[in-house]
């Protein structure tokens, strides 16, 4: 969708207030990868080895559930599967049968598909439940009913991507947001910066040597110093702010959550049109300062010290 579309949709949606059209605006920007996604993908796909020390059945297990993840809501066929992922229809057969069996997939005997089904979700309900997570979804939506602006929440990965795993919607009439699962790349502007800008110079110099330019817009930095002069950006204003950086018309401001270690565990975000012109950068940093200050009181958090200076 083109930017002069994506305007003439907002501008649509506003005059066909009457109607039952649709009211939100789903961002499209730029994904980050899974794991299994970079496998399947890469040159050496039909010749796929997993790294020594790996179970090999497990591993396609977890590919093939990544691969279904991904294509969601669709279902996809035994061929399909097999196909993308480079593995023998037998086997590829017998680890669906398996996923199946422990309701992890539903299988549709008419079309011959499998899709995942939410019980998968039972058996990793502890990521979702931790008494720090618990604490944020509080705060968050607080602060959501506050300025009825959404928010989401993203996760740091080793691989460097941050993964959405809440979301809080409000009542604004065009919500700009992102789904859960949605995976935002290691150069994401807002994200990075939020991650890093307080980690010590240390681990900021090992980030910047590791990081490679990607130019997503014309107005993505492409050179280490404008890195560098955002992170000191950053830490001056107290938050991370991204403005049609990632995608065309989106701007980002995000801002860490730390853990009782001083790691940041969770990033915190706002996503708008960038042609909005009635949001108040500093309304909505102070008050989404005040939901991570109140998060990190009552987690017990270690907070770095320039991070804890009221701004």
């Amino acid at each position: 969708m083109s930017k002069e579309d994506e305007l003439s949709l907002v501008e649509r949606l506003r005059e066909k207030d009457h109607t039952n059209a649709m009211r939100e605006v789903m961002i499209r920007s730029p994904l980050a990868h899974s794991r299994a996604n970079e496998l399947t993908t890469s040159d050496n796909a039909t010749s796929l080895k997993h790294p020594k020390g790996t179970v090999p059945a497990l591993a396609n297990s977890l590919m093939v559930i990544s691969y279904l993840n991904s294509k969601a809501p669709d279902a996809q066929t035994l061929a399909e599967i097999s196909s993308t992922l480079h593995l023998t229809k037998s086997h590829c057969h017998s680890i669906l049968r398996t996923l199946v069996y422990f309701e992890w997939l539903a299988f549709d005997d008419r079309n011959k598909t499998y899709k995942l089904l939410p019980s998968a979700i039972s058996d990793l309900s502890s990521l979702f439940t931790s008494p720090l997570l618990e604490t944020v979804r509080v705060c968050l939506s607080d602060f959501v009913d506050q300025l009825d602006l959404p928010c989401v929440l993203a996760q740091p990965l080793t691989d460097g991507s941050f993964v959405v795993i809440d979301t809080f919607r409000c009542r604004r009439y065009i919500d700009a947001f992102y789904t859960v699962g949605h995976r935002f790349p290691h150069n994401a502007s807002a994200h990075m910066r939020a991650l890093i800008a307080w980690s010590g110079k240390e681990r900021i110099q090992k980030h910047l040597a590791e990081w490679k330019p990607k130019k997503y817009t014309d107005f993505t930095p492409m050179t280490r110093k404008q890195i560098e002069d955002e992170l000191v950006a950053t830490r001056k204003r107290g938050y991370a702010l991204s403005i049609d950086e990632l995608s065309d018309n989106l701007t980002a401001i995000a801002m860490p959550i730390f853990d009782r270690n001083g790691e940041v565990v969770y990033i915190a975000s706002c996503s708008f049109l960038s042609r909005e012109h009635d949001f108040n950068y500093q309304e909505i940093s102070a008050k989404l300062r005040k939901a991570i200050d109140h998060i990190h009181l009552q987690s017990v958090a270690t907070v770095p010290a320039e991070f804890r200076i009221v701004r």
